[in-house]
């Protein structure tokens, strides 16, 4: 993942839309990661990262829209997510698409136990919008969130514990190959981005 303040090739901001752009590493032998196994690194990818926060309570509830244009070609894998502040999980998904014509929506309660729910999604790179509803269930313990895709409910999930559990706004990343398959495109893939609005309700 590449892009900062002064690097823009990879990240591009225009006519109010977001570009995540992957382009393939040049030269016969690709760099490697300095993480431990020490992947081969296929494509230098761009990701954003919130610097705010959200923390769903008994006294307040968040609405999470946006609309995106999100390739589905093999080896391609970008995303839209909520993840925890501090430690791992919670984490819900509110769009992840792994190299298939279809957006999973996720809700990670341990590393173990997870919900996920696959849903066709247009292969047509047209922009198509995303909504979660997360509410505080009775029990001031779980947090339910539905999502919706261009306006229709799709699906209902139940983030175990996500009450008070401090949330990073939505970060953005354009992943490549991994669980999405591999080899990826051998060109440059664009991951659009446009019209993100987070709403609290109450307090």
């Amino acid at each position: 993942m590449v892009g900062n303040s002064s690097y823009h090739e990879n990240i591009v901001i225009a006519s109010s839309t977001l570009s995540l752009i992957a382009t393939p590493t040049s030269g016969a032998v690709p760099p490697t990661s300095t993480a431990n196994p020490n992947p081969a690194i296929h494509y230098a990818s761009g990701t954003i990262y919130a610097k705010e926060q959200i923390t769903v309570t008994s006294a307040n509830s968040y609405t999470i829209t946006g609309e995106f244009s999100a390739p589905t070609t093999f080896g391609t894998w970008p995303a839209f997510w909520l993840t925890a502040v501090v430690g791992w999980p919670p984490e819900t998904d509110l769009g992840e698409w792994k190299g298939t014509a279809d957006t999973w929506f996720n809700t990670f309660n341990t590393s173990t136990v997870v919900v996920s729910d696959i849903v066709p999604w247009p292969s047509d790179l047209s922009f198509h919008s995303l909504k979660a509803v997360l509410t505080a269930e009775s029990n001031n313990v779980d947090v339910r969130i539905d999502f919706y895709m261009d306006n229709e409910l799709k699906t209902t999930q139940f983030g175990s514990g996500f009450v008070g559990a401090a949330l990073w706004l939505p970060t953005h990343p354009l992943q490549m190959e991994g669980s999405s398959g591999s080899p990826g495109p051998t060109g440059t893939t664009t991951y659009m981005i446009r019209n993100v609005e987070i709403t609290r309700s109450g307090d």
